[in-house]
């Protein structure tokens, strides 16, 4: 381990829920610390979910879930809080949702600043590796300057532009360049940073881990199909996630009410739409398996061993990073994915587990479905994930310790008291 490596400070945001991928990578990360000696601290100021706690604390990691007295750091934090509450409210009276969304950017902007100061204030270290793992795609260097935290921030997507104002509230903070690395899962959002923010440093690199969870066995997998009471026969389907915009579950629907006979289909995950909850129902004649609410880890694995493949469908274009592409690499589930996205795949064509359908197309999907339950499609090997460009935990670890060298190295250069004291030498 490198000597200089110091302790990992986590803030993630969306904490309260187990839904999404930091969780997973939360948990993996915070065990490979342990293994390397290195103390990890998760910060999640608008509190944690208890199932999450529990296992964050299981894998060594130390969890700051509240405020602390300091007075710049509650005052961030009941002024995101604040005005979060405000744009909630702008939202359901206002016309057109670029105010509302404008004033959640900056609410999270204020929360990611309170959580910074939260998590190094209470790591009484050098060098600490912190990393924002669910960052805004705005108002990158704001957060870096009401914090006063130089810091990593791993961007997953860009729902919405700044407008004047806030692009004016960011140029307050121009000089705090050197203070953030920006990392994104995937080239698409990237090139959409980059042309938003100029001179921005941002790099790619995939967000989840190829060793983030163990393999399905064929025993969990057997187990799980008796649990679900399965046939031998049966052809099951997990759509697993929530029902956001960028999924394409009618066209899944759709797809279903074409088949010739039905088959059985897994939700997990919130939000569900109930009325295409409703219509996959009717469309496989009542064999829909569905958990309501945010799904535990434990039953979305159970779901995933159940099925004979999973499900991924998306609109034309989105270039975020799939988490769910990269359970089955990593779980070993095949699956049956829309072509929406042509770097997605180029990286999965002719790969012998993947069946690729095109977008927006139910005929196609369904032709899909039925080639699976007419010739199943094989699992995934144990090295798809790196396939795909996965890293293990040790590794991105390894990467965001020299991006915080990288960091600190480029702070010093640009320091002007630095650079009279070089000239005064």
């Amino acid at each position: 381990m490198n000597s200089a490596a110091g302790p990992l400070v986590l803030i993630e945001p969306a904490a309260g829920s187990v839904g999404g991928h930091w969780f997973q990578a939360a948990i993996r990360l915070a065990r490979q610390c342990a293994a390397e000696g290195r103390a990890c601290t998760v910060v999640a100021l608008g509190g944690i979910e208890p199932t999450a706690r529990a296992a964050l604390h299981r894998a060594g990691a130390r969890v700051v879930g509240r405020a602390g007295r300091e007075p710049a750091e509650r005052s961030l934090w009941v002024a995101s809080r604040l005005l979060g509450r405000a744009s909630q409210l702008t939202g359901r009276l206002a016309r057109h949702r670029r105010l509302p969304h404008q004033m959640s950017a900056l609410a999270q902007c204020l929360d990611e600043a309170a959580a910074l100061r939260a998590g190094t204030r209470r790591v009484p270290a050098d060098r600490p590796v912190v990393v924002v793992l669910s960052a805004s795609g705005a108002l990158h260097r704001l957060a870096a300057a009401l914090s006063g935290r130089a810091h990593i921030r791993v961007v997953h997507e860009v729902p919405t532009t700044e407008d004047r104002a806030l692009r004016l509230i960011g140029q307050l903070a121009s000089a705090n360049l050197n203070q953030v690395r920006v990392v994104c899962p995937t080239e698409a959002i990237r090139a959409r940073l980059a042309h938003l923010f100029p001179g921005l440093p941002v790099g790619v690199r995939p967000f989840a881990l190829a060793d983030a969870e163990p393999r399905i066995s064929d025993a969990e997998r057997t187990a799980a199909r008796a649990d679900f009471g399965l046939q031998p026969d049966d052809t099951a389907l997990a759509l697993v996630g929530g029902w956001w915009p960028h999924k394409d579950i009618a066209t899944v629907a759709a797809a279903l009410a074409r088949l010739p006979r039905p088959v059985c289909v897994f939700v997990a995950g919130c939000p569900v739409d109930p009325v295409l909850l409703r219509d996959l129902a009717a469309a496989v004649d009542g064999r829909v398996h569905a958990l309501p609410g945010v799904a535990p880890r434990w039953h979305v694995r159970r779901v995933y061993a159940a099925a004979d493949a999973a499900i991924v469908a998306r609109r034309t274009g989105v270039g975020k990073e799939s988490g769910l592409i990269a359970d089955c690499a990593v779980l070993g589930v095949p699956l049956l994915v829309s072509d929406h996205d042509p770097a997605t795949t180029g990286l999965l064509d002719n790969r012998p587990w993947v069946r690729l359908f095109r977008t927006a197309d139910p005929a196609d999907l369904a032709a899909a479905i039925t080639d699976l339950t007419r010739r199943p499609l094989p699992r995934p090997e144990p090295g798809e994930a790196a396939h795909l460009g996965l890293p293990t935990a040790a590794a991105t670890l390894a990467y965001w310790t020299d991006l915080t060298t990288d960091l600190e190295k480029s702070r010093h250069d640009a320091d002007p008291a630095t650079d009279r004291r070089h000239r005064a030498g």
